[in-house]
């Protein structure tokens, strides 16, 4: 029995987080657009997005730079770096 409301409850956490994913328009909402309006001319932010499906990754590229990126997850963001002037190696492999 305690094995039919394990599978249950993961298969229910699986769902919500496969529901709730946050999509690349919440994601700009989040960093707000103060940001890109501070720019200077001509330079223009590209959101890259991983998608995991269960959670996302995303990091604002600003001329060929990569900014902080953050992982969405259940609706929320969680700042998983502090940016960095590379692409981050660990999302080679999902390329």
């Amino acid at each position: 029995m305690r094995k039919y409301i394990l599978l249950c409850l993961m298969i229910t956490f699986l769902l919500v987080a496969l529901l709730t994913n946050p999509s690349k328009e919440e994601y700009l909402e989040m960093t707000g657009e103060p940001f890109y309006e501070k720019l200077p001319e001509g330079l223009e932010v590209e959101v890259e997005r991983v998608n995991f499906y269960l959670f996302s990754a995303y990091t604002p590229v600003v001329a060929g730079e990569h900014g902080i990126t953050h992982l969405g997850v259940y609706g929320s963001f969680f700042q998983i770096s502090n940016g960095q002037f590379d692409y981050p190696g660990w999302l080679e492999v999902f390329n």
